[in-house]
């Protein structure tokens, strides 16, 4: 009997609010279970050669790179230039074919039980002049974990970005909620009701996993986030 598989995109609120380590993390605590999983990038800006989120990646699940890394599957489109997919391709001549997209998935899918398929900046940053990020995660049909922050703005980002995800009726396993780096206890904890809320608010289970949680609660989140994608599945 062959085994189920499941596919996750992890998408961001905007970039650098923490999407590679949270794909990282998810993947280890998968690892830790026992799972056979591995990660895809679907396109990076502002490296060559080996992705750096694809590093940090295996870096977190203990693991060193596995051929799909260094024949550049988990990560199809790298560029030099650190801006949006579609400037960066364009500035060296390209633009990323959502076909080649498709092979990466469907190769790694072939090969694993977990893929998570992390994004590129935030939700709605062009892939092509013709296709949005979250685009090509609703045709297909991925489920998304949403990576948000206390960085000021991120109520209105993470607000932004659910009514994009409902429009397109993309299931929702939930939001990280990164808490990496200086921020105002107040403003933690104010960002992380009203993030709460706003799940409530589109009609989403309340379901948010804190990064880092250094509770005994953290494995029992990931487990939430992991029964929910094979429930959608």
């Amino acid at each position: 009997m062959t085994p189920p598989h499941y596919t996750i995109a992890v998408g961001g609120i905007d970039t650098d609010v923490g999407k590679s380590y949270v794909t990282g993390l998810f993947a280890r605590w998968l690892v830790q279970q026992g799972r056979n999983v591995t990660t895809l990038k679907l396109v990076q800006t502002g490296c060559s050669e080996t992705s750096d989120d694809i590093l940090l990646h295996r870096k977190l699940m203990g693991q060193p790179l596995s051929e799909f890394d260094r024949d550049g599957t988990t990560c199809p489109y790298l560029f030099p230039y650190p801006a949006s997919p579609l400037l960066s391709a364009r500035m060296v001549g390209k633009e990323i074919d959502p076909a080649v997209l498709d092979q990466s998935l469907t190769t790694l899918q072939a090969r694993y039980e977990w893929l998570l398929v992390e994004g590129a900046g935030g939700l709605l940053v062009p892939l092509n002049p013709n296709l949005l990020l979250l685009d090509y995660f609703a045709s297909r049909k991925l489920p998304l974990l949403l990576v948000c922050s206390p960085r000021l703005g991120s109520i209105n980002h993470t607000r932004l970005s659910l009514e994009a995800v409902k429009n397109r009726n993309i299931p929702l396993l939930g939001l990280a909620y990164n808490l990496f780096g200086d921020h105002p206890r107040e403003i933690v904890q104010d960002t992380l009701r009203e993030c709460r809320k706003a799940l409530v608010d589109y009609g989403f289970a309340d379901t948010l996993v804190l990064v880092p949680d250094l509770k005994e609660s953290a494995s029992a989140a990931w487990q939430t986030l992991a029964t929910a994608a094979a429930h959608i599945a």
